[in-house]
């Protein structure tokens, strides 16, 4: 079993295709692929999965890899859901911004603000992968996952509102080294601010590159104090899978209640599970 205990199925969903992003919303699941231009929703209560498209300019719903968006983050800001790719080719530069209340998409172009993360985080195109975002009181977070040939996890972090007009000036860089996984790099895959804490999960492939995937090699969960930037210790998800998108689901003072997502990393597979994970806060951390 490649599953550890404290990683429960929650629900099985099919036809959501590399599952990279998840966001619970009273019975409400809201999910990313990063091969398709749609944002999933799926009613929990009558068990009917709805389909949003985001990028009117792609037609299929399975995009080549070539051609594709690359969605990676999901983050939920008031009624707004806003979704990032991940900059790792110039077709991947762009956020959609899903308004809730009106069911209206903005589409933002993110180039130049990719442009100024590389540059001030030293950061070249084959290294630059954004997996995970985060928002809190004016503060983006934006994390680069560490699996090109340099394997540089970095949190980028600026000022900016939630249509992503950012401050170019407030942009800072944090190289991080994570721990590794089976003698392998890992390198974030996505994020969620609670507590003053920046929660991650972290996975490690065979193979160093930021487009081509390779074998999973597992993942885990921990946190980021982000008053002394130190990371929690590691928490095992799984041996072999790679879990993506990080949702809360309920939460305690002791126990944070989290919904992951994963992806398989394979083209013919449009099951989607969804996991539940008891993240224990230390007392003393």
């Amino acid at each position: 079993m490649n599953i550890l205990p404290s990683l429960f199925l929650f629900l099985k969903l099919v036809g959501i295709q590399a599952a990279s992003g998840i966001y619970y919303q009273q019975d409400q699941l809201y999910i990313v692929s990063d091969n398709s231009p749609y944002l999933y929703q799926y009613d929990m209560q009558a068990s009917q999965l709805h389909k949003i498209q985001l990028d009117s300019t792609q037609q299929q719903e399975m995009v080549s890899k070539k051609e594709k968006a690359d969605f990676e983050a999901l983050y939920a800001i008031n009624d707004t859901l806003v979704v990032v790719g991940s900059g790792s080719t110039s077709e991947r530069e762009t956020a959609f911004i899903y308004h809730q209340k009106d069911q209206s998409v903005q589409r933002v172009s993110l180039a130049p603000l990719f442009r100024q993360m590389r540059k001030i985080g030293k950061v070249d195109e084959e290294n630059f992968n954004i997996e995970g975002i985060a928002y809190a009181n004016g503060t983006w977070y934006f994390l680069n996952r560490g699996n090109g040939p340099k394997h540089q996890n970095v949190v980028f972090t600026f000022n900016g509102n939630a249509q992503l007009q950012f401050q170019a000036t407030s942009l800072q860089a944090k190289h991080l080294k994570l721990p590794s996984i089976h003698g392998q790099p890992s390198g974030f895959s996505d994020a969620l601010l609670l507590d003053n804490r920046l929660f991650f999960i972290a996975t490690a492939e065979s193979k160093a590159s930021n487009y081509e995937d390779g074998d999973n090699m597992g993942s885990y969960i921990a946190y980021i104090n982000l008053k002394n930037w130190k990371i929690s210790p590691i928490q095992s998800l799984s041996k072999t899978k790679k879990l993506e998108g990080l949702s809360i689901y309920q939460q305690s003072d002791s126990t944070k209640t989290f919904l992951l997502c994963e992806d398989p990393d394979d083209e013919t597979n449009t099951n989607c599970p969804v996991y539940r994970y008891d993240f224990i806060i230390n007392s003393r951390e």
